[in-house]
């Protein structure tokens, strides 16, 4: 929490500061992960994945300098999958694995239209996550085991984001939606024998609200 705290002042400090010719804004945002995982070889004993709901949210603080701007941001996201299978006449069972990890996107933001009250933009760029947790979840009509999975998978992720989203200009705030694409780049798998890998994909919604 202190953290936090220490970011959203630093950020609101620098802000303050900038230039008059230079915007900057910083904010929170938060929304819905649906995470998946990419492994190769897929064996055909596999069986098939399927999206895995989570939170993710945050702060950013954004510099705008006219058409481009430069975006950090500091979030929690969940990422993972689970699958479903048959456990007994019409009852379902399920696996998740779910990693937590803090994620720091640095996103190259290009703004469509640099005024007025509804811009679209388009961003993109590296996304460094480190992993807080990871829990593997069995869930069937006799009940919940939950299991403690870090050592599976590596500490850090290195992965890509894109997306497209609207601003919002309000006398007040800046209001924002946006939808992103992670691409997984390292493999997330701890002790992979060679040619084994496991690298993050998923699709993010989120809303936000800047000063």
């Amino acid at each position: 929490m202190k953290r936090f705290l220490v970011l959203t002042l630093a950020a609101l400090t620098v802000a303050a500061l900038m230039p008059q010719n230079v915007s900057a804004s910083v904010g929170i945002k938060g929304g819905l992960n649906l995470a998946n995982l990419s492994i190769k070889p897929m064996d055909p004993e596999m069986p098939d994945f399927m999206d895995l709901k989570g939170p993710v949210g945050g702060v950013f603080f954004t510099l705008n300098l006219g058409f481009v701007g430069i975006q950090p941001e500091i979030l929690y996201s969940r990422r993972g999958l689970m699958w479903e299978f048959e456990w007994d006449i019409d009852q379902m069972a399920s696996i998740k694995y779910m990693l937590d990890y803090i994620e720091v996107p640095v996103l190259l933001k290009f703004n469509v239209l640099p005024a007025g009250p509804v811009r679209p933009v388009v961003f993109g760029g590296p996304s460094f996550g480190y992993l807080l947790k990871a829990t593997g979840r069995f869930q069937s009509p006799e009940g919940t085991e939950t299991e403690d999975i870090k050592d599976m998978f590596e500490k850090t992720a290195i992965g890509g984001v894109i997306g497209a989203g609207l601003e919002f200009k309000t006398p007040f705030a800046l209001l924002t939606l946006d939808g992103r694409y992670h691409i997984g780049i390292s493999n997330i798998m701890a002790d992979a024998v060679e040619g084994e890998t496991a690298k993050h994909k998923g699709f993010s919604v989120m809303v936000g609200i800047g000063f």
